[in-house]
């Protein structure tokens, strides 16, 4: 029997998203900065769907912090080479930075060792945290961005 989201657990997993967020935009950030965009000009400007896997500036293979990247289609995939931790994040403009897909979110939970616990609520991994989504849409904290993306209102 899977365990049932409370109230408590819904605030979690409310912060996870943010911080979810907050590690997505640094990695963006990280990958504007550490490698040689060709197009960094339009990139700067909000035009992430520019964004490539260009080379890294100081010759590493990874961006500072000992993350892998792959640019591809509207995705950078980030996979921290030491921890595990992997966010799948959305690259049209820096608003979709905050997007969220649900079996990506369930990933970083699932990659994030003080936050896998929380892979308990849901059994099914897309299919529940979908379920989790559109209760929170209903509820006006997220917002349904296209497809099966959404982001959080605040």
């Amino acid at each position: 029997m899977m365990k049932s989201i409370t109230k408590e657990i819904t605030e979690e997993l409310l912060a996870v998203m943010d911080m979810y967020k907050r590690i997505a935009r640094q990695l963006i950030n990280q990958l504007i900065l550490e490698t040689d965009q060709p197009d960094r000009e339009e990139i700067l400007e909000g035009a992430y769907h520019l964004l490539s896997n260009a080379d890294v500036i100081h010759g590493e293979e990874e961006l500072t912090g000992s993350w892998y990247f792959d640019v591809h289609g509207e995705h950078c995939m980030f996979k921290n080479t030491e921890t595990g931790q992997t966010l799948e994040v959305f690259l049209g403009s820096p608003e979709d930075v905050g997007n969220m897909d649900p079996y990506f979110f369930y990933n970083f939970i699932k990659t994030t060792p003080e936050l896998a616990h929380l892979t308990s609520y849901f059994e099914n991994p897309f299919k529940d945290m979908l379920d989790f989504f559109e209760r929170l849409e209903a509820q006006q904290v997220l917002v349904h961005v296209h497809g099966v993306a959404y982001r959080k209102v605040l």
